[in-house]
Parts: structure tokens; C-alpha cells; sequence
């Protein structure tokens, strides 16, 4: 899959983040990398129709975590 590309783009998560601190939120988008092994990182992109949290999710080669985060730097710059 990572042959022609260097990440993955993905949802973070299925909606908004969730009210409050009991619960952070529904892991089904980012369980799936993490049995896998791959290293994936969320970043703020903006908000949802509550006003809350939505996020993007970055999904890298296995072993790659620093070129994940460089490559997340450098995203996170351009989401503002």
C-alpha cells in the first residue's frame, strides 16, 4: 500500500469529539493501525457542528514513526 505513497489520510474518528472527559471517543478509524503495527498520529482540522474537536488522521510505513512526525509537522503547519 506504502509504495507509492508516504502516508495515509484518514478520519480520525466517525463525528466530533466527544462531550466531555469520561470518554474519548469511538476508536474504531485508528485500532485497525494500531493491530497492524503502523505508526498513526491525529491532528486537529477544525471543528464540527457542536463547535467540537474534529480530526485527520496521518498513517505511516511501520518503522517509520520519525518520518510520520516530521511529515505531520509539516501538515499541522498548513491546517493552521
Amino acid at each position: 500500500m506504502f509504495e507509492d505513497v508516504d502516508v495515509l489520510l484518514c478520519p480520525s474518528a466517525p463525528g466530533e469529539a466527544p462531550e466531555g472527559v469520561e470518554f474519548t471517543g469511538d476508536p474504531r478509524f485508528n485500532s485497525i493501525w494500531t493491530l497492524a503495527g503502523t505508526p498513526c498520529v491525529t491532528l486537529p482540522a477544525g471543528t464540527g457542528a457542536k463547535g467540537l474537536p474534529l480530526g485527520v488522521q496521518l498513517v505511516g510505513l511501520r518503522c517509520s514513526d520519525d518520518a510520520l512526525l516530521s511529515i505531520a509537522a509539516w501538515v499541522a503547519a498548513r491546517l493552521g
